[in-house]
C-alpha cells in the first residue's frame, strides 16, 4: 500500500481541517480534479507553433484552453522554481535559495513551517499524488507535505527513497535495454569531456519518460475512481541536458533547417563581464553546434509530448476530463546556444526565464483563448487553492489566474513581475524587474543590465546606461524596489521583518542599486 505519513497529532489536526473547508468549500463534485503536468528546461518557444518544434499533444490542449504569452518561471534553476510553485511563495519565505541536492547548497529543505499548496488541497478533502521529479526538498519527500501517494521519485536524498513504495500501481520495468550514441562532447575549463547531446536507439517504452507516464496513468485511474475530487503532479525529467531524444525522433528534423538566433553574435560589449566568461566556458562552438543542439533538443520535447499526450488520454478514459483542470508548465527554460550558450542559472535572458503554460479548464477557459498579461509559475499555487475553495496560502507571493480565465485581455492585472536569484552552484545575487517592454537586472556581482524586449527582442544591447533610456531606466529602478518591498523581500524595504531597524538597510539593495523614480504617463 502507498505510504501515509501521518503522525496522531498530525492526523487531528487534518481531520479538523478538512471537516472546516468541507463546510466551507463547494460539493466535490462541483470543484475541479486538479492535474499538473511538468517539464524540466523547456523553453517558451518549443510549443504552439513558436518554433520547428513539433508539440501536437500540447498544442491541443492550447487549442482546448488558454495560452499565456508572457509566463516566467521566478527563478531559472530547478529547486528554487520548484519550491515557489509548491508554496506559492519566494525563497525567503519558503527556504529553498539554491540547489538542494548539491554540495554548495545554502539550505537543503524548505523551512519547516513552510505551507504548499498540497496541503491546502488535502485540507479541503482533496486525494493526492506525486509522480517523478520532486527537486524541491533533499531532506523530505512530497509525503511529507500532504501527498497520500507517490510514484517513481528522484531528486532527493536516495536513502529517504529506499523507504518508499515508488510503484503503487505494481506497473513492471520494461527489460528493454536503450543504446546511447553521444554525438557532442563539451568540456568546461577544469571538467571531464560531457556528453550534450546525442541519440538513443530502442523501445519507446524503455524510455523513462514512457515510465513515468504509465506510472501517472495507472494512478489517475484509480484516483479517478473514488468519491473525492484528485490532484496528481506528473513531472518530467526531460527535455533537460544531454539532449537524447530516441533516433526515430531525431531523424524527423533537419539541422540545416533551423535558423540560429541573432544572439549567436552577440559581442557581450556593454554587459557584464560574466556574459562573456559563461559563454567562453562552452568553447569555440559553432553555428552548426546550435542547430545541431536544436535538432536534438527540439527531438527530445517532441518525444516528451508524446508522453504527455498518453497522459491526457488517461485523463479522457477516466470520463472526468470536463471537470479537471488540467495546467502544463516547465521550472524553467534552456538557453540551446543563444548567446552561445547553454542549459539555465544567472543567465537574465528570455530564454531562461520564459517557460510555457497552458490551462485548460472546461467552463472556465475560453478554447483557444490566449492572453499576452505578465504570469509566473508559483501564480499556479494560488491558482489551484482557490479552484478548491480552500484557505489561501500564507504568502501572497503569486495571483490566482481566475481573472485571466475570465477576460484575458482586459481584465485588471499587475503590469509587473518579480524574478529573483540566488544561485544554483555559484551563488549570485539578482533580482530581475519584468514589464511588458523592458527588463531590469540588478546584478550584486556586477553592473546592471536594462533590455527593452520590444526594440531588441533577442537582448543584445544593454541600455541601462544610455541617456535615452534615463525615464525608463529609473522607472524600472522604482519598480523593482516597489516589488521587492511588497513581497518582504530581505534585499529590499523590509525591516519589520527581518531586522530591529526602522529604516531600510543600506548593506542591501540601496549600496548598489539607485532608487529611482517612477514615470508618469
Amino acid at each position: 500500500m502507498p505510504e501515509e505519513r501521518l503522525d496522531r497529532r498530525s492526523f487531528l489536526a487534518g481531520a479538523a481541517g478538512v471537516a472546516t473547508a468541507a463546510a466551507q468549500t463547494p460539493d466535490a463534485r462541483q470543484r475541479p480534479n486538479i492535474l499538473h503536468i511538468m517539464t524540466d528546461q523547456q523553453q517558451w518557444a518549443t510549443i504552439a507553433g513558436r518554433s520547428g518544434c513539433r508539440t501536437p499533444n500540447i498544442d491541443r490542449l492550447a487549442r482546448e484552453g488558454l495560452l499565456f504569452e508572457r509566463s516566467y518561471t521566478p527563478s531559472a534553476v530547478c529547486c528554487p522554481a520548484r519550491a515557489m510553485l509548491l508554496s506559492g511563495a519566494y525563497h525567503w519565505h519558503n527556504g529553498v535559495y539554491n540547489q538542494v541536492h548539491s554540495p554548495p547548497s545554502v539550505h537543503r529543505d524548505m523551512n519547516p513551517d513552510v505551507v504548499l499548496y498540497s496541503a491546502r488541497l488535502r485540507e479541503a478533502g482533496y486525494r493526492l499524488g506525486y509522480v517523478g521529479k520532486w527537486h524541491a526538498s533533499y531532506l523530505r519527500t512530497p509525503l511529507d507535505f500532504g501527498f497520500h501517494e507517490v510514484a517513481g521519485i528522484s531528486g532527493c536524498d536516495p536513502a529517504l527513497l529506499q523507504k518508499l513504495d515508488l510503484n503503487p500501481d505494481r506497473v513492471p520495468r520494461s527489460t528493454e535495454r536503450l543504446k546511447v550514441t553521444n554525438q557532442r562532447m563539451m568540456r568546461w575549463p577544469g571538467s571531464e569531456p560531457f556528453a550534450m547531446w546525442g541519440y538513443k536507439e530502442g523501445p519507446e517504452e524503455a524510455t523513462p519518460e514512457y515510465r513515468i507516464a504509465e506510472l501517472a496513468s495507472r494512478m489517475m485511474a484509480r484516483f479517478a475512481k473514488g468519491a473525492q475530487p484528485w490532484h496528481l503532479e506528473v513531472h518530467f525529467v526531460e527535455p533537460h541536458d544531454p539532449y537524447l531524444p530516441l533516433k526515430q525522433y531525431l531523424d524527423r528534423y533537419d539541422p540545416r533547417s533551423i535558423p540560429v538566433p541573432k544572439s549567436f553574435a552577440d559581442t557581450f560589449a556593454g554587459k557584464p563581464g560574466l556574459h562573456r566568461r559563461e559563454s567562453e566556458t562552452w568553447g569555440a562552438v559553432t553555428e552548426d553546434d546550435v542547430r545541431q543542439s536544436r535538432a536534438h533538443y527540439y527531438a527530445y520535447t517532441e518525444q516528451l509530448d508524446a508522453q504527455i499526450g498518453r497522459v491526457l488520454k488517461a485523463l479522457d478514459e477516466t470520463g472526468q476530463a470536463d471537470r479537471t483542470l488540467v495546467a502544463f508548465t516547465a521550472d524553467h527554460g534552456d538557453m540551446v546556444g543563444a548567446h552561445r550558450m547553454w542549459i539555465k542559472g544567472w543567465l537574465p535572458y528570455e530564454e531562461c526565464y520564459r517557460v510555457p503554460l497552458i490551462v485548460r479548464w472546461p467552463g472556465k477557459t475560453e478554447a483557444g483563448s490566449k492572453t499576452a498579461r505578465l504570469v509566473q509559475t508559483h501564480d499556479l499555487a494560488h491558482t489551484y487553492v482557490a479552484a478548491a475553495g480552500a484557505r489561501a496560502l500564507p504568502f501572497a507571493d503569486g495571483a490566482r489566474l481566475q481573472p485571466l480565465f475570465a477576460d484575458p485581455r482586459s481584465a485588471p492585472w499587475r503590469d509587473d513581475i518579480l524574478c529573483a536569484y540566488y544561485g544554483g552552484e555559484f551563488l549570485y545575487t539578482q533580482r530581475i524587474a519584468i514589464t511588458d517592454r523592458f527588463k531590469y537586472v540588478f546584478n550584486g556581482f556586477d553592473f546592471d543590465e536594462m533590455y527593452d524586449l520590444e526594440r531588441d527582442p533577442d537582448e543584445l544591447r544593454n541600455v541601462v546606461n544610455d541617456a535615452g533610456y534615463d525615464r525608463w531606466t529609473a522607472d524600472m529602478r522604482a519598480r523593482l524596489y516597489e516589488m521587492m518591498a511588497r513581497f518582504h523581500d530581505p534585499y529590499g524595504d523590509a525591516p519589520e521583518k527581518y531586522s530591529s531597524s526602522a529604516n531600510s538597510d543600506r548593506y542591501c539593495a540601496a549600496r548598489y542599486l539607485p532608487r529611482g523614480r517612477r514615470a508618469v504617463a
